[in-house]
């Protein structure tokens, strides 16, 4: 029986179109180094961890040239194992395997660890799982999750171990704020990482302040004592008036008054203000979604 041996070079497109697959070119020669040339030859795919667990794995049937080249991109055959977006390419170790059926036998012919190029898959632009920002739009990109406490897909392990949980963060409705306690300023503490802080207003008091009564206008205080002046039996007027709990009844009384005039005065105000307004202090703010990165 025949073998097929395969020169395989991988190359890796760049970071702008990585997110399409990983370009495989190699060239198939059997046992003699003879090209095997212009044939229709089924390829399997796999990505796998350290341990030959399989992340992902695709097969496609491909003709070699008249040269025996034939060329690839991983992601775009027949899935067999889960999906090429599934792979969680923050895992260290990973491996790409190829095997190929040639006269119905099935010839592992690749087998190496990804070196540096194919994790700008996982970089994409150096940006690290865990990375939030803000997203105008509705769904979330390619590789990225919107911040909605939806689930993480069980392949993403990267992005669930930093978070230590299965969801990504709820933060509809949310202003990002950094932890720990700000050296510029009392209390301005922060969150914990990855927790939330409740809406709050720090208890305290307003002055009364300077409010005072308007000034204009003179008035009296009844005082609860009468002053009047009694008609002598001489025709004369008593000198001094007779001060009396009540009003007089007598009829030769001439005058009666209040005791007192108090003039014009203002009156201080006390006490605190109502309270007023929601359950937040809301600066200006304009909507967006935020969206974490696997």
């Amino acid at each position: 029986m025949k073998k097929i041996y395969l020169l395989l070079s991988f190359l890796f497109i760049s970071t702008l179109t990585i997110a399409q697959g990983i370009s495989v070119q190699g060239i198939a020669r059997d046992n003699t180094n003879s090209a095997v040339t212009d044939t229709n030859l089924t390829f399997t795919f796999s990505i796998t961890k350290d341990d030959n667990t399989v992340q992902y794995a695709e097969a496609q049937s491909i003709k070699t040239d008249n040269f025996g080249v034939f060329s690839h991109i991983v992601s775009t055959g027949n899935p067999v194992t889960n999906t090429f977006n599934d792979v969680d390419f923050s895992l260290e170790n990973l491996k790409i395997k190829v095997s190929v059926n040639y006269n119905s036998n099935d010839i592992e012919v690749y087998s190496q660890e990804f070196q540096y190029v194919p994790y700008a898959k996982y970089a994409e632009n150096g940006v690290p799982t865990g990375t939030v920002v803000s997203f105008l739009g509705t769904t979330a990109p390619r590789g990225w999750l919107l911040c909605d406490g939806g689930t993480i897909p069980t392949t993403n392990t990267a992005l669930k171990n930093l978070l230590g949980t299965t969801r990504t963060p709820d933060l509809r409705g949310m202003f990002l704020r950094g932890t720990g306690q700000s050296v510029y300023g009392v209390n301005s503490t922060g969150p914990s990482l990855k927790s939330y802080q409740a809406n709050a207003n720090i208890s305290h008091a307003h002055n009364a302040g300077s409010y005072k009564t308007d000034n204009q206008g003179i008035h009296n205080h009844n005082s609860g004592a009468y002053k009047y002046i009694l008609k002598l039996a001489d025709g004369k007027n008593s000198p001094e008036g007779v001060n009396s709990a009540v009003g007089p009844t007598e009829p030769n009384v001439l005058e009666t008054s209040l005791m007192s005039d108090t003039g014009s005065h203002a009156h201080n105000v006390q006490g605190s203000s109502a309270y007023s307004g929601g359950t937040e202090s809301r600066p200006v703010n304009y909507g967006v979604n935020y969206i974490i990165k696997l």
